[in-house]
């Protein structure tokens, strides 16, 4: 599946989590982001993953 979404990304991705698809991979330029969004083959152990929204470096909000 290949989706682009400029405004709010975040609304695309919670909705393919809800389908089954997780982020596998990550690109980013200092104004454009790429993710890889893949249905796992096998059960995870941890699907802990987190979107942000923010129009500042997040620094404030990492774990």
């Amino acid at each position: 599946v290949v989706e682009l979404d400029f405004l709010y990304p975040s609304e695309g991705i919670h909705r393919r989590w809800d389908s089954g698809y997780r982020i596998t991979a990550t690109a980013a330029t200092c104004d454009q982001t790429a993710l890889v969004l893949s249905i796992p083959r096998r059960k995870l152990n941890d699907e802990t993953q987190e979107t942000l929204r923010t129009s500042a470096f997040p620094s404030t909000h990492v774990k």
